[in-house]
């Protein structure tokens, strides 16, 4: 199939295939209820299929409808070499959204009657709307083109779409529909087309009823045409026609057997003469003329746009494109050139700058606050910016609604009509000029309604008056971190300090304190580095001189920075530091929240007897605690309740009664609270569906409130992927973590990297997997207790990778730290990977039988000295049964003295904690110790199971197949 809109659609349904783990043709079938021969045809005919098959197998095979959609519809659109024979002269490509005008278009030019009418503002791709239905019909469509001329030409663009025809063939089907008219048609038309004169015709001044008789003659012509061959005619820019083209078309839209007629009319051009919008409101209110009006392109068909223009995937782009072009086509066609540039494309600057125009004294004044604000404004608000009195505003706005440069849906309120012209407002600013608007709206914005300190602290800076926007800056970066904004919240910090060593300084803020919130941002952030660079600086400070609760305060942040930086030890010193101070104090907020810190250090240094105690210690400070931070307490709580309780769906039920709990609102605490929840659903039996169900309000709530990349957000998100991998749904598992990994990893979704490279691995994009796994690993600063439970996850891939020596290296060190400290019982995973990991080598290297022995005894060694037994096949854990089973498979498999019932064994215990793809490992280990052994029957049971089980486990599912292609052999 050659390189095209199908080919890139096949390729989609053979990916989709592959990630679904190669269901059969026959499965495919039973699942859609179309033929196995149907589905072999959608994945290999040169013939495009329906919409319908293809929709059925994106669904079976777990993909996405929408992009599958399409895919189909730029597949289904015949390519622009169709034109010339339907008397288009530009080539019409797909275009991106837009199905139901497409199809109102395309049967009004196949058996419409009449006149339809596609308007909307430039760029918004009326023509290439009609263009593209154009293509996909059979019928001949003349364009007549209205230009913007000097003065008039009457009846232009009907003479460009007759010669349209007379243009297709030579002019014979032309010569057919005039032997069907009447003699004087060919006279008449020939003041329209000279090519037809085949004598001297009397002067149209000399003929006062020329004009009706031309009228009639283009009526008969028309007629004439569409009884040879189905024809329609497209008249481009209406809104320019000659007055004789309208009264024309007014003439001929109620005619019967007339061909069908799209208009197009642009619905924002400030040079439209009143006479044609008088001539466009009557149309519209006229029997025979339906309209079409389109809207902007919303991010999702912007990215299809995109797509369609760079032949690759563009969400990324889309969404750093979508808010400038604000979903006009044009613009984002020109846009997508030079995405991140500063400067717009040449011709887009032209189209603005046309768009603005030369305006008065008095409206520039307007528009260039409205370009300088970004913003829509209250009237008062803007009658002060701009010191107009009332009557010359309301004129300004007059003139500025004609032109439609102002949003028509912002009701009192004024706006700019689209973004890009508040670029072309700023190239229009002459030296101070800018300077003077923005400290005007500085001091008018200053106090009114809606207006955020950040904003005004904007202006500030834009009118280059840095002693006033540093006490704006102040009251932004408080205003972000009481909206949980915590990048937003370190930015601004991070200016106030850069205007401190400038010498502007706020009167109501001492340095420490905003040292001291920056780091605390930067933590919230997951900004390491910057919060690195910030703890630096405090330590400069002299604490000596500082009274004991700032100095504790200091300490405390220094601490937690400490802590992200992967020192735990020091972060205990500092904070204890900081206990001390503040202990003999009275009771304070600050005292709550540093005891509220430290239980959480205590908890991930795997300590959980010491951070009861100094939970316990927190609930006596309550009273006094901030509101924010009784609500994380109260999800420490939950916590609590989980790991003690013997009956966690009760703690569940409690933990979302929390969740219901609004008095003190916290959307961070509720993620915690959802982290917790679901952690523990890991650990039972219950569906992934459940996690999802007790995941998806807090995650409302985190989006709402961008919070989806903090660290708890992460984390709920990771839980609820990770708990449909234990399914084997690799592609839902992908649905919930691709939100969150759409750019590089960072410190806070560094986890759910290595759980999209899980599911990269099972899609079978190995080499991917292995790399996104690596560059999360190196961006982790903490190996804590959550980073251990990712690497069960790494180690697989790394496996899988062929790198087995490399995994048994980097799980050593962490296996060993884990038996030693009290997180001992959970190094269960771990220890069965490096045992694996272990075993490969061994047969990679063909290794004697002492080295594999005294190999398995120093792992046998490891889980004796361990401080809890990590393999208790009665820990909570549903899956610990089943693990301690594949640890003894392993060894055995190390050792030299592999079985086959050991491992079937094993897969037994995993079917029963509902891990299929645990279960087709194992299986698939005895099926090759049962063809090892001669019994090719029961190798070739054992596979076929493990190839069911495999689904959606690209790799695995191939070991399967190539073990039961060996026993097809022997």
């Amino acid at each position: 199939m050659p390189p095209g809109p199908h080919r890139e659609l096949v390729d989609a349904l053979h990916d989709l295939h592959h990630r679904a783990g190669w269901p059969s043709l026959r499965t495919l079938a039973t699942r859609t209820g179309i033929s196995h021969t149907t589905v072999s045809k959608a994945l290999s005919s040169p013939v495009l299929p329906s919409w319908g098959t293809v929709e059925l197998l994106v669904e079976a095979m777990g993909g996405d409808v929408d992009q599958a959609r399409e895919l189909w519809l730029a597949a289904s659109t015949p390519s622009a070499g169709r034109d010339a024979a339907r008397g288009t002269e530009r080539g019409a490509t797909p275009i991106a959204g837009r199905v139901d005008e497409l199809r109102v278009v395309r049967q009004h030019l196949a058996s419409g009657t009449g006149l339809l009418l596609v308007t909307g503002e430039a760029g918004i791709g009326k023509s290439a709307l009609v263009d593209a239905a154009a293509t996909t019909t059979d019928v001949f469509v003349a364009v007549g083109r209205c230009l913007h001329l000097s003065r008039e030409m009457p009846l232009l663009p009907v003479a460009d779409a007759l010669r349209a025809v007379l243009d297709h063939d030579g002019g014979r089907w032309m010569t057919d529909a005039l032997a069907a008219c009447p003699a004087y048609v060919a006279t008449s038309l020939a003041r329209l087309l000279p090519e037809l004169d085949d004598g001297p015709a009397a002067p149209a001044a000399d003929d006062p009823w020329g004009l009706e008789r031309l009228f009639a003659s283009v009526v008969s012509m028309l007629r004439a045409l569409v009884d040879v061959r189905p024809f329609a005619v497209h008249l481009e820019d209406l809104h320019w026609a000659d007055r004789s083209t309208l009264d024309l078309l007014t003439h001929v839209v109620n005619g019967a057997s007339l061909p069908p007629v799209v208009a197009t009319w642009r619905s924002d051009d400030p040079d439209v003469s009143d006479a044609h919008t008088d001539w466009l409101t009557r149309a519209r209110w006229t029997s025979g003329v339906a309209a079409v009006d389109l809207r902007p392109l919303t991010e999702a068909e912007t990215a299809a746009q995109l797509r369609l223009l760079t032949g690759h995937p563009a969400d990324d782009l889309a969404r750093r494109i979508h808010p400038r072009s604000r979903g006009l086509p044009l613009y984002t066609a020109q846009l997508a050139a030079s995405p991140d540039g500063v400067a717009l494309p040449r011709a887009l600057v032209d189209l603005l700058d046309r768009r603005i125009g030369d305006l008065d004294d008095v409206s520039w004044r307007v528009v260039r606050v409205l370009g300088a604000a970004q913003r829509r404004m209250q009237p008062g608000l803007l009658r002060d910016a701009t010191g107009l009195p009332q009557d010359a505003m309301d004129q300004a706005l007059h003139l500025l609604a004609r032109r439609h440069l102002l949003r028509p849906d912002t009701g009192d309120d004024a706006e700019l009509a689209h973004p890009l012209f508040v670029e072309a407002v700023a190239r229009r600013l002459v030296p101070g000029e800018a300077a003077e608007v923005h400290a005007r709206l500085a001091e008018t914005m200053d106090g009114a309604p809606g207006v955020e300190a950040a904003e005004i602290a904007d202006h500030w800076r834009a009118a280059g008056r840095p002693d006033q926007e540093v006490s704006a800056r102040v009251d932004a970066a408080i205003v972000a971190g009481a909206r949980f904004a915590y990048e937003e919240e370190l930015a601004t910090w991070q200016r106030v300090l850069a205007l401190w060593d400038e010498g502007h300084r706020p009167d109501d803020v001492d340095l420490w304190e905003v040292l001291v919130r920056a780091i605390d941002a930067a933590v919230e952030a997951g900004d390491v580095e910057a919060g690195h660079d910030l703890a630096a600086r405090a330590g400069r400070l002299q604490l000596d001189q500082l009274g004991d609760r700032a100095r504790a305060q200091v300490l405390h942040a220094l601490g937690s920075q400490r802590y992200e930086e992967g020192d735990a030890a020091g972060a205990e010193d500092l904070m204890e530091q900081a206990l001390r101070l503040l202990d003999p104090l009275p009771p304070s907020p600050e005292l709550f929240r540093l005891i509220e810190n430290r239980t959480g250090l205590l908890l991930q240094m795997g300590r959980p007897t010491e951070a009861l105690a100094a939970l316990d210690l927190a609930a006596e400070l309550l009273d006094v605690a901030d509101a924010r931070f009784r609500r994380r307490y109260q999800a420490t709580l939950v916590w609590r309740a989980l790991q003690t309780t013997d009956d966690p769906e009760a703690a569940i039920e409690e933990a979302l009664r929390a969740l219901e709990d609004a008095d003190d609102p916290d959307p961070v605490a509720d993620l915690m609270i959802a982290a917790n929840v679901t952690d523990v659903l890991l650990r039972t039996s219950a569906p992934a569906a459940r996690s999802e169900e007790l995941a998806r309000a807090p995650l409302a709530t985190a989006a709402t409130w961008n919070l989806e990349l903090s660290y708890p957000g992460v984390l709920v998100r990771t839980n609820v992927c990770w708990a449909h991998l234990l399914e084997g749904r690799t592609s839902a598992a992908r649905g919930w973590i691709e939100p969150i990994t759409r750019s590089g990893p960072t410190t806070n979704t560094a986890f759910a990297h290595v759980m999209l490279a899980a599911v990269e691995l099972r899609e079978g994009h190995v080499p991917a997997a292995l790399r996104r796994s690596r560059e999360a690993d190196e961006h982790i600063r903490v190996h804590d207790q959550n980073w251990a439970l990712c690497l069960p996850w790494a180690a697989e891939i790394e496996l899988w990778a062929g790198r087995a020596s490399d995994t048994c290296a980097f799980l050593e060190d962490v296996v060993r730290q884990e038996l030693e400290g009290p997180q001992a019982a959970a190094a269960g995973p771990l220890l069965v990977a490096l045992a694996r990991a272990h075993a490969e080598v061994m047969d990679e290297t063909a290794a004697p039988s002492s080295l594999r022995r005294s190999t398995s005894s120093s792992l046998r060694a490891l889980v004796a000295g361990a401080s809890a037994d990590p393999l208790d096949a009665g820990a909570p854990d549903v899956a610990a049964p089943a693990r301690a089973l594949t640890w003894e498979a392993e060894l055995c498999r190390l050792e030299g003295r592999a079985a086959a019932w050991a491992w079937v064994r094993a897969a037994s215990q995993w079917d029963r904690a509902g891990r299929p793809h645990e279960s087709a490992y194992c299986r698939w280990r005895g099926a090759q110790l049962a063809l090892r052994e001669g019994r090719g029957t029961s190798a070739a049971r054992l596979a076929r199971r493990a190839r069911a089980d495999a689904r959606e486990h690209v790799p695995l599912a191939g070991a399967t197949t190539a073990t039961l292609d060996r026993v097809s052999t022997t």
